[in-house]
């Protein structure tokens, strides 16, 4: 592949915004004060790193072929599943990214200079114009990456098809109602983009550091959705009771407030009892991807803009917790 074909600006945002988000004080997830038993933040910096390169040549490959790619890089790395999730999510955001011309893109005869809705334009002719072929690809990475509590569906088994004549977004459609991720190809990444991105923003306009604006995030949709993953592996009500939960912490004010600062520290420690099934793992990869928009709009120079909140904390009596 010729050099110009490469994307340094996607690689380097997917891998700086992997590594954010594994890093930030997010709840029931590993983070930089806590690893789990069988996965250290290590794995996930080492993910990170990983699916750099695949990523940025996700316009010549297409989107599944990068799944794929990017799984066997982090493969390469790390013994478990780290980014499947990601990867899945970050890898139609970049084919669309690499088809805007500088943010700048011709609609209807006309010039626009609103690239988030040029992104957006995009994104819906990626997802409609996926095929059977990256549906394969994305099987055999999902077999590869093997993720826990991945079950059986009635159509279409990824554990049972090994060449499924269906297209990647009608796959996603099938899944939609038990995985977060399939539901985001399914909505044009209404989460992502519509909710999530703008509690994010709201979070760092409000002048909280990046990490724990990230973990505000993370806790907002939780909040808002039960996560799939806590309900393949260990039940839809135990998944819609820590999405309850969440949603008193962020009543109480969440990172924000002394009392919600409590009530988040006990919330993580309920999550985190007994090993790691009440893992929201599925936000953590939504949370990733917000990352990804963010450093793809705004460039890795915007951590220079923010990690002063990071060294001094958000407000008096308000720094990271632990």
């Amino acid at each position: 592949m010729p050099k110009a074909d490469f994307r340094w600006d996607i690689a380097r945002a997917a891998q700086v915004a992997c590594i954010m988000e594994a890093s930030a004080p997010k709840v029931g997830n590993v983070n930089r004060r806590h690893d789990f038993s069988d996965c250290l933040l290590e794995d996930f910096q080492l993910s990170a790193v990983a699916i750099g390169e695949p990523l940025g040549r996700v316009k010549a490959q297409g989107v599944g072929k990068t799944v794929l790619a990017a799984i066997q890089a982090t493969r390469r790395v790390v013994p478990t599943n780290t980014n499947l999730g990601i990867v899945l999510l970050l890898a139609p955001l970049a084919m669309a990214w690499s088809r805007l011309e500088t943010g700048e893109k011709t609609v209807a005869g006309e010039k626009t200079s609103e690239p988030r809705e040029s992104w957006l334009r995009e994104m819906t002719d990626v997802l409609t114009g996926l095929t059977a072929e990256d549906t394969r690809y994305v099987y055999e990475a999902i077999r590869l990456a093997n993720p826990g509590g991945i079950g059986q569906a009635q159509e279409h088994d990824v554990n049972l098809e090994t060449c499924p004549e269906i297209t990647l977004l009608e796959a996603m459609r099938l899944a939609s109602d038990r995985d977060l991720v399939a539901r985001e190809y399914v909505n044009r990444f209404h989460t992502v983009f519509e909710v999530g991105l703008p509690v994010l923003e709201g979070g760092l306009k409000a002048g909280m550091p990046l990490p724990l604006a990230v973990a505000e995030t993370h806790l907002f949709i939780l909040s808002q959705f039960p996560d799939t993953l806590i309900a393949r592996k260990v039940g839809i009500s135990l998944s819609q009771e820590v999405q309850v939960r969440a949603q008193r912490v962020w009543e109480k004010g969440g990172f924000r407030t002394e009392a919600g600062r409590a009530q988040t520290a006990a919330f993580d420690a309920w999550l985190r009892e007994g090993g790691h099934p009440l893992n929201p793992g599925a936000t953590a990869d939504i949370t990733a991807a917000i990352l990804f928009v963010l450093f793809l709009e705004n460039g890795l120079e915007y951590w220079g803009k923010t990690r002063m909140g990071s060294l001094t904390g958000f407000s008096e009596g308000n720094s990271l917790p632990s």
